[in-house]
C-alpha cells in the first residue's frame, strides 16, 4: 500500500475505467498520449530541489508555456527554479506515477474531483489564503466555488476556466444550405432541422458533410444533456443520481436521431478519417458545421484554422422546444493540482499563482486562445478577437441556469457508460428508458464499489 492510501493495484484498476472516457478536456483536441510503456513513462525522474515539475493532458498548451517560461517575471516570480512541462501526458501515465508514489509536482486536465477525493491530490486552501497574488474577489464565482469540494481545496483555479457552452456554426455551410444565418436555431427541433439541411451523402451513402454531433466536445458529457433537458443526474450533497430521470431518456432518443440521420455505421465511418476526429477536427475539416464548445473554440479554431474560423458564429446550447426560454451555461474548474508525494509542493503552488498573472493571462490568450476568469482581466479582453467570442464575453447576464460542471467522483466512468449506452439507443438497440434506468444501475454499483456510499 503506498502512504497515500491507494494501492497500486486500486489505481491501476480506475486507470482502466477512466482511459476509456474522454479526459476532462475542455480544450479541444490533446495531442495523443505517448505509446511508450507505462513502465517507461511512469515514473517521474529524479529532480534536483529548484526544479518544479509540470504535466498536463492538453498538447496545445505547450506554446504558450515556452513563452511563459522565458518571461523575467516568471524567472523572478518563480525564484529561479525552473519548470519541467510535460503535455499530452494521459491520465493513465499519471496514475501510474501516483500509484509508484512518484508523481509530478503538479498537474492539469485530469478527474481532479476523484484525485482529491482518494487523496492523491492535497487541500491548497491555507496556502491560497496566505497568498498575495491570488485574489477571490477578483475570480469568477463560479469558477471559485468550483475549486471546492467537501470543504477542500482542490487545486489552484488557472489556465482556462471561463464558459463552457455554445452552439458554434459554420455559417458559410448553413448560407449554402439555404438557412438563414443571421439567426442561429436555439431549440433541439430547430437543431435537427439545421443538421438535415447541412448533411450530404454521395450516391454510395458515404457521410461527405453534417451539420452537428450531438455527442461531440462538451455535448460528450452527462452535465450536457441533463442540464438541457432541465435536470440534474447527480447530486453532490447526497450522492445521488438521476440518470434514469425519464427526461434523460427523451435526452437520448432525440439527440439520436442526429445520428440516425447521418447513418451509424457512416458516421462511424466518418470519425475514423484521419482528421474527422472529435473536439473540433472534423469542424476544422468542414465536414462537421456545428459544434456544442466552450468560449476556447473560438480561438483555437482562429489559431488552427483561420479560413474556417472567419465563419464561425456561436449562440445559446440547444434545449427542448418546451424550455426554448432557457439559457443554459456551464463553467468549472481547471487548476494546478498539487499531488500528496510531490517533491515540490511550494514551486507547483508558486506556478499556479503565476497563471494569475497578466503576463501568463495574455500569453496563454494570445497563443492558445484560452481564458481563465479573472474579473480585472477579463476588462482588458476584445472580445472580437477571434470569430464568435463576443457572444460568450457577452452571455453571463443573460444566463438562465448555471451548472458548475464535472462534481462527480465517477465523472468519468459514467461517461464510459453513458458513450456505449447511447450508441445502443441510436443503433435502436435498446430502449431509451431502459438505457437510461441501466446507467443509473451502472453508476449506483460503481459509487458502491469505489466506497463513495
Amino acid at each position: 500500500m503506498n502512504q497515500n492510501g491507494i494501492s497500486r493495484r486500486q489505481f491501476l484498476q480506475w486507470s482502466a475505467v477512466t482511459t476509456g472516457a474522454l479526459l476532462v478536456a475542455a480544450c479541444g483536441p490533446a495531442a495523443a498520449p505517448s505509446t511508450a510503456p507505462a513502465a517507461e513513462q511512469g515514473a517521474a525522474p529524479a529532480t534536483a530541489p529548484n526544479t518544479v515539475q509540470y504535466w498536463y493532458a492538453w498538447g496545445n498548451l505547450d506554446p504558450a508555456l515556452a513563452k511563459i517560461v522565458e518571461t523575467d517575471e516568471f524567472k523572478e516570480h518563480m525564484g529561479g527554479a525552473t519548470l519541467e512541462y510535460k503535455g499530452s501526458t494521459g491520465q493513465d501515465v499519471l496514475l501510474t506515477a501516483i500509484a509508484a508514489g512518484t508523481p509530478p509536482d503538479g498537474g492539469s486536465n485530469y478527474s481532479y474531483v476523484n484525485l482529491f477525493t482518494r487523496g492523491a491530490t492535497i487541500d491548497v486552501k491555507d496556502m491560497v489564503d496566505a497568498s498575495t497574488v491570488i485574489n477571490k474577489d477578483d475570480i469568477l464565482e463560479g469558477v471559485w466555488n468550483s475549486a471546492f469540494y467537501k470543504g477542500g481545496m482542490i487545486g489552484i483555479p488557472g489556465i482556462e476556466c471561463y464558459l463552457w457552452w455554445g452552439l458554434n456554426v459554420n455559417i458559410e455551410t448553413a448560407e449554402k444550405a439555404g438557412l438563414d444565418a443571421s439567426t442561429l436555431p436555439k431549440t433541439w427541433d430547430e437543431v435537427l432541422e439545421w443538421h438535415k439541411a447541412m448533411t450530404i451523402k454521395d450516391d454510395a451513402g458515404n457521410l461527405l458533410q453534417f451539420g452537428l454531433d450531438p455527442y461531440d466536445a462538451m455535448a460528450n458529457e452527462p452535465d450536457f444533456i441533463s442540464a438541457s433537458y432541465g435536470f440534474k443526474w447527480f447530486d453532490e450533497e447526497t450522492g445521488k443520481f438521476d440518470l434514469a430521470n425519464p427526461r434523460m431518456a427523451e435526452g437520448l432518443n432525440t439527440l439520436g436521431e442526429f445520428i440516425r440521420i447521418a447513418g451509424p455505421d457512416q458516421f462511424a465511418g466518418m470519425r475514423q478519417v484521419e482528421g474527422h476526429g472529435t473536439w473540433g477536427a472534423a469542424f476544422n475539416a468542414g465536414v462537421q458545421n456545428m459544434i456544442i464548445e466552450g468560449y476556447w473554440h473560438p480561438g483555437e479554431t482562429q489559431i488552427q484554422k483561420p479560413e474556417v474560423a472567419q465563419y464561425n458564429r456561436a449562440s445559446w446550447a440547444p434545449v427542448p422546444a418546451d424550455r426554448k426560454d432557457a439559457n443554459i451555461m456551464a463553467t468549472g474548474l481547471h487548476a494546478v493540482a498539487i499531488f500528496k508525494d510531490a517533491k515540490n509542493k511550494e514551486g507547483a503552488f508558486k506556478l499556479g499563482e503565476f497563471f494569475q498573472t497578466p503576463t501568463a493571462l495574455n500569453i496563454i490568450f494570445q497563443e492558445v486562445g484560452w481564458i481563465h476568469g479573472v474579473k480585472s482581466w477579463l476588462e482588458t479582453v476584445d472580445k472580437n478577437a477571434y470569430p464568435g467570442l463576443s457572444f460568450y464575453i457577452d452571455a453571463g447576464p443573460q444566463v438562465t441556469e448555471w451548472t458548475i460542471g464535472r462534481r462527480c467522483p465517477i465523472n468519468d466512468f459514467v461517461i464510459t457508460q453513458y458513450v456505449e449506452l447511447r450508441e445502443q439507443v441510436y443503433r435502436n438497440l435498446i430502449d431509451p428508458q431502459a438505457a437510461a434506468e441501466e446507467l443509473q444501475k451502472r453508476a449506483e454499483a460503481e459509487w458502491e464499489a469505489q466506497g463513495l456510499g
